[in-house]
């Protein structure tokens, strides 16, 4: 049925229950779990252009690619609790705009299902659907689970 199911990650409560359920249909299909955290990329120019002015210009990827990778690392810890064998579970981190980031990795990595939250961390709680969850089912070349 599955051989690999996407989970993204972005540490909020809809990214949890997403993977929880990403992992329960990897244990039933016994499909390989990838785990897959975006962050927004900033520019040296986006950083330079910023309204504090620290002493030691940084670029914001730095920090958030950390926190990213903090955010995917836990994932897989906890997939691994849940019971997904070590052989079938990955973790990545990319850098990008989020939506437009999953559905290229899942295309490339030739995922069969995408399992998103409907909720992230930017999610308005009155919309029904978030804006990256909507924008994924819309354009993923494979069927998305919204949880």
């Amino acid at each position: 049925m599955f051989n690999r199911i996407l989970v993204p990650v972005d540490g909020s409560k809809g990214a949890l229950k997403a993977l929880e359920k990403g992992v329960g249909l990897a244990l039933l299909t016994g499909s390989e779990l990838y785990v897959l955290c975006v962050f927004k990329h900033h520019s040296l120019l986006e950083a330079s252009l910023s309204m504090v002015r620290p002493d030691k210009l940084e670029i914001p990827d730095d920090a958030l690619k950390e926190y990213a990778t903090e955010i995917a690392v836990q994932a897989k810890a906890h997939a691994l609790e849940l019971g997904v064998p070590a052989e079938k579970l990955r973790a990545f981190v990319k850098g990008g705009r989020p939506s437009r980031t999953i559905v290229r990795f899942a295309r490339k990595r030739e995922c069969d299902l995408i399992v998103i939250g409907s909720q992230g961390t930017n999610g308005d709680k009155s919309l029904l659907l978030g804006s990256v969850a909507q924008r994924v089912a819309g354009s993923a070349h494979c069927p998305t689970l919204v949880v």
